[in-house]
Protein backbone atom coordinates (compact mmCIF):
# COMPACT_ATOMS: atom_id res chain seq x y z
CA UNK A 1 0.00 0.00 0.00
CA UNK A 2 1.23 3.50 -0.81
CA UNK A 3 -0.03 5.66 2.05
CA UNK A 4 0.39 8.73 -0.10
CA UNK A 5 -2.75 7.73 -1.96
CA UNK A 6 -4.57 5.41 0.42
CA UNK A 7 -4.29 5.73 4.18
CA UNK A 8 -6.86 3.05 5.02
CA UNK A 9 -5.57 0.26 7.23
CA UNK A 10 -7.82 -2.64 6.21
CA UNK A 11 -8.27 -5.36 8.86
CA UNK A 12 -9.87 -8.81 8.93
CA UNK A 13 -11.68 -8.92 12.27
CA UNK A 14 -13.05 -11.91 14.15
CA UNK A 15 -16.63 -10.79 14.79
CA UNK A 16 -18.12 -13.98 16.26
CA UNK A 17 -17.04 -17.42 17.41
CA UNK A 18 -17.63 -20.62 15.45
CA UNK A 19 -19.30 -23.73 16.93
CA UNK A 20 -17.11 -26.85 17.15
CA UNK A 21 -16.94 -28.79 13.90
CA UNK A 22 -18.23 -25.94 11.73
CA UNK A 23 -16.05 -24.34 9.06
CA UNK A 24 -17.18 -20.97 7.78
CA UNK A 25 -15.91 -17.55 6.74
CA UNK A 26 -18.95 -15.70 8.13
CA UNK A 27 -17.24 -15.28 11.50
CA UNK A 28 -14.92 -12.71 9.92
CA UNK A 29 -15.64 -9.19 8.76
CA UNK A 30 -13.64 -6.64 6.78
CA UNK A 31 -12.96 -3.42 8.68
CA UNK A 32 -11.87 -0.35 6.72
CA UNK A 33 -12.60 2.19 9.43
CA UNK A 34 -9.05 2.71 10.63
CA UNK A 35 -6.10 4.62 9.21
CA UNK A 36 -2.48 3.56 8.97
CA UNK A 37 -0.78 4.47 12.27
CA UNK A 38 1.52 7.46 12.15
CA UNK A 39 5.22 6.90 12.96
CA UNK A 40 4.80 9.65 15.53
CA UNK A 41 2.30 7.47 17.42
CA UNK A 42 4.92 4.84 18.25
CA UNK A 43 6.18 4.52 21.80
CA UNK A 44 9.61 3.31 22.86
CA UNK A 45 10.23 -0.29 21.82
CA UNK A 46 7.57 -0.30 19.10
CA UNK A 47 7.89 -0.60 15.33
CA UNK A 48 5.45 -0.08 12.48
CA UNK A 49 5.34 -3.05 10.13
CA UNK A 50 3.97 -3.24 6.59
CA UNK A 51 2.50 -6.72 6.51
CA UNK A 52 3.79 -8.53 3.44
CA UNK A 53 2.47 -12.09 3.71
CA UNK A 54 0.49 -14.25 6.14
CA UNK A 55 0.77 -17.94 6.90
CA UNK A 56 -2.52 -19.85 6.87
CA UNK A 57 -2.27 -23.02 8.95
CA UNK A 58 -4.91 -25.58 9.99
CA UNK A 59 -4.32 -25.15 13.71
CA UNK A 60 -5.71 -21.59 13.52
CA UNK A 61 -9.17 -23.18 13.54
CA UNK A 62 -8.73 -23.69 17.30
CA UNK A 63 -8.71 -19.94 17.93
CA UNK A 64 -12.16 -19.49 16.40
CA UNK A 65 -13.82 -21.41 19.24
CA UNK A 66 -15.69 -19.57 22.00
CA UNK A 67 -14.21 -19.70 25.53
CA UNK A 68 -16.85 -22.22 26.61
CA UNK A 69 -15.98 -24.44 23.62
CA UNK A 70 -12.23 -24.24 24.07
CA UNK A 71 -10.25 -27.25 23.04
CA UNK A 72 -8.95 -28.90 26.25
CA UNK A 73 -5.66 -29.57 24.47
CA UNK A 74 -5.09 -25.83 23.90
CA UNK A 75 -6.79 -24.05 26.83
CA UNK A 76 -7.44 -20.29 26.82
CA UNK A 77 -6.95 -20.13 23.08
CA UNK A 78 -9.97 -18.11 21.96
CA UNK A 79 -9.07 -15.06 19.90
CA UNK A 80 -10.61 -11.81 21.21
CA UNK A 81 -13.72 -10.70 19.32
CA UNK A 82 -13.60 -7.38 17.53
CA UNK A 83 -9.85 -7.53 16.97
CA UNK A 84 -7.87 -8.34 13.84
CA UNK A 85 -7.18 -12.05 13.61
CA UNK A 86 -3.51 -13.03 13.71
CA UNK A 87 -1.13 -15.70 12.49
CA UNK A 88 2.50 -16.18 11.60
CA UNK A 89 3.49 -13.53 9.10
CA UNK A 90 6.32 -11.57 7.56
CA UNK A 91 6.70 -7.88 6.87
CA UNK A 92 8.98 -4.90 6.51
CA UNK A 93 9.68 -2.25 9.14
CA UNK A 94 8.52 1.18 7.95
CA UNK A 95 9.12 3.11 11.18
CA UNK A 96 10.92 2.24 14.39
CA UNK A 97 11.39 3.38 17.96
CA UNK A 98 13.41 0.29 18.84
CA UNK A 99 17.19 0.03 18.87
CA UNK A 100 16.82 -3.54 17.57
CA UNK A 101 15.11 -2.66 14.29
CA UNK A 102 15.70 -0.13 11.53
CA UNK A 103 13.50 0.99 8.66
CA UNK A 104 13.74 -1.59 5.89
CA UNK A 105 14.43 -4.58 8.16
CA UNK A 106 12.62 -7.77 7.20
CA UNK A 107 10.79 -9.40 10.11
CA UNK A 108 8.71 -12.40 11.07
CA UNK A 109 6.20 -12.65 13.91
CA UNK A 110 4.08 -15.51 15.20
CA UNK A 111 1.25 -13.05 15.97
CA UNK A 112 1.12 -10.69 13.01
CA UNK A 113 -2.37 -9.17 12.70
CA UNK A 114 -4.41 -9.68 9.55
CA UNK A 115 -4.19 -6.04 8.47
CA UNK A 116 -2.17 -3.88 6.11
CA UNK A 117 0.00 -2.24 8.76
CA UNK A 118 0.61 -3.25 12.38
CA UNK A 119 2.22 -1.58 15.38
CA UNK A 120 4.29 -4.29 17.05
CA UNK A 121 6.44 -4.53 20.15
CA UNK A 122 10.00 -5.31 19.12
CA UNK A 123 10.04 -8.25 21.54
CA UNK A 124 7.45 -10.00 19.36
CA UNK A 125 9.54 -9.81 16.19
CA UNK A 126 12.36 -11.86 14.72
CA UNK A 127 14.77 -10.11 12.37
CA UNK A 128 15.24 -12.03 9.13
CA UNK A 129 18.36 -12.05 6.96
CA UNK A 130 18.71 -9.10 4.62
CA UNK A 131 19.48 -11.48 1.73
CA UNK A 132 16.92 -10.35 -0.86
CA UNK A 133 17.79 -13.26 -3.15
CA UNK A 134 15.42 -15.19 -0.89
CA UNK A 135 11.80 -14.03 -1.27
CA UNK A 136 10.35 -12.79 2.01
CA UNK A 137 7.42 -15.21 1.84
CA UNK A 138 9.84 -18.17 1.84
CA UNK A 139 10.27 -17.59 5.57
CA UNK A 140 6.67 -18.78 5.99
CA UNK A 141 7.23 -22.00 4.08
CA UNK A 142 10.41 -23.64 2.92
CA UNK A 143 12.45 -21.65 5.49
CA UNK A 144 9.65 -21.32 8.01
CA UNK A 145 7.48 -23.21 10.46
CA UNK A 146 6.34 -26.06 8.15
CA UNK A 147 9.86 -27.04 7.14
CA UNK A 148 11.16 -26.62 10.68
CA UNK A 149 8.39 -28.92 11.89
CA UNK A 150 9.37 -31.47 9.24
CA UNK A 151 13.00 -31.24 10.35
CA UNK A 152 12.07 -31.75 14.02
CA UNK A 153 10.01 -34.79 13.10
CA UNK A 154 12.44 -36.49 10.73
CA UNK A 155 15.74 -35.64 12.42
CA UNK A 156 15.12 -34.83 16.09
CA UNK A 157 12.12 -36.93 17.14
CA UNK A 158 12.03 -39.50 14.32
CA UNK A 159 15.77 -40.21 14.43
CA UNK A 160 15.43 -41.34 10.82
CA UNK A 161 18.26 -43.51 9.53
CA UNK A 162 19.27 -44.57 6.03
CA UNK A 163 17.62 -47.79 4.95
CA UNK A 164 14.55 -47.35 7.15
CA UNK A 165 10.98 -46.89 5.94
CA UNK A 166 9.07 -43.71 6.72
CA UNK A 167 5.33 -43.19 6.27
CA UNK A 168 3.93 -39.66 6.21
CA UNK A 169 0.30 -38.53 6.09
CA UNK A 170 -0.81 -35.29 4.40
CA UNK A 171 2.30 -35.76 2.29
CA UNK A 172 1.40 -33.07 -0.23
CA UNK A 173 0.83 -30.46 2.45
CA UNK A 174 3.05 -27.74 3.86
CA UNK A 175 4.87 -30.02 6.30
CA UNK A 176 4.50 -33.33 4.52
CA UNK A 177 6.26 -32.30 1.33
CA UNK A 178 9.38 -31.41 3.33
CA UNK A 179 9.17 -34.63 5.34
CA UNK A 180 9.33 -36.56 2.07
CA UNK A 181 12.35 -34.64 0.79
CA UNK A 182 14.30 -34.58 4.05
CA UNK A 183 13.78 -38.31 4.51
CA UNK A 184 14.82 -39.13 0.95
CA UNK A 185 17.93 -36.97 1.34
CA UNK A 186 18.84 -39.15 4.32
CA UNK A 187 18.44 -42.41 2.40
CA UNK A 188 15.07 -43.63 3.67
CA UNK A 189 12.33 -45.40 1.76
CA UNK A 190 9.36 -43.03 1.87
CA UNK A 191 5.67 -43.76 1.55
CA UNK A 192 3.29 -40.82 1.36
CA UNK A 193 -0.44 -40.55 1.97
CA UNK A 194 -2.47 -37.91 0.09
CA UNK A 195 -6.07 -37.34 -0.98
CA UNK A 196 -6.30 -37.01 -4.78
CA UNK A 197 -4.65 -38.25 -7.94
CA UNK A 198 -3.09 -34.84 -8.48
CA UNK A 199 -1.69 -34.80 -4.96
CA UNK A 200 -0.39 -38.36 -5.09
CA UNK A 201 1.35 -37.56 -8.39
CA UNK A 202 2.92 -34.53 -6.76
CA UNK A 203 4.21 -36.56 -3.81
CA UNK A 204 5.67 -39.11 -6.20
CA UNK A 205 7.39 -36.35 -8.17
CA UNK A 206 9.27 -35.06 -5.11
CA UNK A 207 10.75 -38.46 -4.36
CA UNK A 208 8.28 -40.70 -2.53
CA UNK A 209 8.78 -44.35 -3.39
CA UNK A 210 5.07 -45.09 -3.11
CA UNK A 211 1.96 -43.02 -2.46
CA UNK A 212 -1.41 -44.07 -1.05
CA UNK A 213 -4.58 -42.22 -2.04
CA UNK A 214 -6.56 -42.46 1.19
CA UNK A 215 -9.81 -41.61 -0.57
CA UNK A 216 -9.64 -44.59 -2.92
CA UNK A 217 -7.40 -47.16 -1.22
CA UNK A 218 -10.08 -48.86 0.86
CA UNK A 219 -8.91 -50.41 4.11
CA UNK A 220 -6.12 -48.21 5.50
CA UNK A 221 -4.33 -50.98 7.36
CA UNK A 222 -4.13 -53.19 4.29
CA UNK A 223 -3.15 -50.31 2.01
CA UNK A 224 -0.22 -49.42 4.27
CA UNK A 225 0.78 -53.06 4.56
CA UNK A 226 0.79 -53.43 0.77
CA UNK A 227 2.93 -50.30 0.36
CA UNK A 228 5.29 -51.27 3.19
CA UNK A 229 5.36 -55.07 3.48
CA UNK A 230 8.53 -54.75 5.59
CA UNK A 231 6.77 -52.49 8.10
CA UNK A 232 7.16 -48.87 9.15
CA UNK A 233 10.11 -47.55 11.16
CA UNK A 234 9.01 -43.90 11.35
CA UNK A 235 5.45 -42.63 11.01
CA UNK A 236 5.02 -38.87 10.69
CA UNK A 237 1.38 -38.09 11.44
CA UNK A 238 -0.52 -34.90 10.68
CA UNK A 239 -4.11 -36.16 10.62
CA UNK A 240 -4.79 -38.45 13.57
CA UNK A 241 -7.93 -40.60 13.53
CA UNK A 242 -8.29 -43.86 11.63
CA UNK A 243 -5.14 -43.41 9.54
CA UNK A 244 -3.05 -43.10 12.71
CA UNK A 245 -4.80 -46.15 14.11
CA UNK A 246 -4.02 -48.16 10.97
CA UNK A 247 -0.39 -47.04 11.02
CA UNK A 248 0.02 -48.47 14.53
CA UNK A 249 -0.75 -51.94 13.15
CA UNK A 250 2.09 -51.66 10.63
CA UNK A 251 4.90 -50.54 12.92
CA UNK A 252 8.19 -52.36 13.22
CA UNK A 253 9.82 -53.08 16.57
CA UNK A 254 11.34 -49.92 17.97
CA UNK A 255 9.38 -47.67 15.59
CA UNK A 256 9.02 -43.95 16.24
CA UNK A 257 5.65 -42.25 15.77
CA UNK A 258 5.84 -38.47 15.41
CA UNK A 259 2.67 -36.43 15.97
CA UNK A 260 2.70 -32.92 14.50
CA UNK A 261 -0.98 -32.24 13.84
CA UNK A 262 -4.47 -33.68 13.94
CA UNK A 263 -6.67 -32.46 11.13
CA UNK A 264 -9.44 -34.81 12.26
CA UNK A 265 -9.76 -33.08 15.64
CA UNK A 266 -8.70 -29.42 15.26
CA UNK A 267 -11.75 -27.38 16.21
CA UNK A 268 -13.99 -30.47 16.16
CA UNK A 269 -16.82 -31.42 18.49
CA UNK A 270 -14.87 -33.73 20.80
CA UNK A 271 -18.00 -35.61 21.83
CA UNK A 272 -18.09 -37.01 18.30
CA UNK A 273 -14.42 -38.00 18.07
CA UNK A 274 -13.74 -41.73 18.23
CA UNK A 275 -10.79 -43.03 20.20
CA UNK A 276 -7.67 -44.85 19.06
CA UNK A 277 -8.16 -48.63 19.20
CA UNK A 278 -4.69 -49.98 18.55
CA UNK A 279 -2.55 -48.41 21.27
CA UNK A 280 -1.61 -51.86 22.60
CA UNK A 281 0.46 -52.35 19.46
CA UNK A 282 2.91 -49.82 20.90
CA UNK A 283 3.56 -52.13 23.85
CA UNK A 284 4.31 -55.19 21.75
CA UNK A 285 6.49 -53.25 19.31
CA UNK A 286 8.19 -51.20 22.04
CA UNK A 287 7.42 -48.20 19.86
CA UNK A 288 7.57 -44.59 20.99
CA UNK A 289 5.13 -41.76 20.30
CA UNK A 290 6.33 -38.18 20.52
CA UNK A 291 4.51 -34.97 19.82
CA UNK A 292 6.45 -32.09 18.27
CA UNK A 293 5.74 -28.39 18.39
CA UNK A 294 8.11 -25.99 16.69
CA UNK A 295 7.61 -22.95 18.94
CA UNK A 296 9.63 -24.09 22.00
CA UNK A 297 12.61 -24.76 19.73
CA UNK A 298 12.90 -21.21 18.39
CA UNK A 299 16.31 -19.76 19.17
CA UNK A 300 17.86 -23.16 19.89
CA UNK A 301 20.73 -24.96 18.19
CA UNK A 302 18.17 -27.20 16.52
CA UNK A 303 16.66 -24.20 14.74
CA UNK A 304 20.11 -22.99 13.71
CA UNK A 305 20.94 -26.42 12.28
CA UNK A 306 17.64 -26.54 10.40
CA UNK A 307 17.99 -23.05 9.00
CA UNK A 308 21.53 -23.67 7.76
CA UNK A 309 20.54 -26.91 6.05
CA UNK A 310 17.31 -25.56 4.56
CA UNK A 311 18.96 -22.37 3.28
CA UNK A 312 21.73 -24.39 1.65
CA UNK A 313 19.28 -26.75 -0.02
CA UNK A 314 17.14 -23.84 -1.26
CA UNK A 315 20.11 -22.00 -2.74
CA UNK A 316 21.29 -25.21 -4.40
CA UNK A 317 17.85 -25.72 -5.93
CA UNK A 318 17.44 -29.07 -4.19
CA UNK A 319 14.05 -28.40 -2.61
CA UNK A 320 10.77 -28.49 -4.51
CA UNK A 321 8.35 -26.69 -2.21
CA UNK A 322 4.82 -26.14 -3.47
CA UNK A 323 3.01 -23.02 -2.32
CA UNK A 324 -0.73 -22.41 -2.60
CA UNK A 325 -0.48 -18.65 -2.93
CA UNK A 326 -3.53 -16.44 -2.44
CA UNK A 327 -3.58 -12.73 -3.23
CA UNK A 328 -5.13 -9.97 -1.14
CA UNK A 329 -5.85 -9.67 2.56
CA UNK A 330 -9.55 -10.37 2.06
CA UNK A 331 -8.76 -13.87 0.71
CA UNK A 332 -7.44 -14.96 4.13
CA UNK A 333 -10.73 -16.23 5.67
CA UNK A 334 -11.47 -18.56 2.76
CA UNK A 335 -7.87 -19.73 2.80
CA UNK A 336 -8.36 -20.83 6.41
CA UNK A 337 -11.48 -22.85 5.58
CA UNK A 338 -10.09 -24.57 2.47
CA UNK A 339 -7.76 -27.14 4.15
CA UNK A 340 -10.72 -28.65 5.97
CA UNK A 341 -12.49 -29.16 2.65
CA UNK A 342 -9.45 -30.52 0.82
CA UNK A 343 -9.23 -27.43 -1.38
CA UNK A 344 -5.63 -26.49 -0.68
CA UNK A 345 -2.56 -27.91 -2.39
CA UNK A 346 0.72 -27.18 -0.64
CA UNK A 347 1.57 -24.46 1.85
CA UNK A 348 -1.08 -21.69 1.91
CA UNK A 349 0.17 -18.13 2.10
CA UNK A 350 -1.67 -14.88 1.55
CA UNK A 351 0.27 -12.07 -0.14
CA UNK A 352 -0.96 -8.57 0.65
Amino acid sequence: MDTKFNNTNTRIVLREYVPPGINTTTCFSVDKSQQVPSPDSLTDGQVLVKVFALSIDPHLRIYLLAPEDQDPVVPQSSHPLGEAFASIGVGIVTASKSSKFAVGDRIRSVTLPWQDYAVMDATNLIKLPADETIPLQDYLGVLGMPSFTAYLGVVTAGKAKAGETLLVSAASGAVGQMVVQLAKARGLRVIGIAGSEEKTARVKSIGADQVINYKTCGDYEQAIKAAAPGGIDVYFDAVGGSILDAAFLNLNAGARVVLCGSMTTFGADRSKITGIKNLDTLIVKEATVQGIFWYPHLGTQVETDFFEEATRLVKQGKVDFKVDERTGLESAPQALVDPYEGKNFGKITVLL
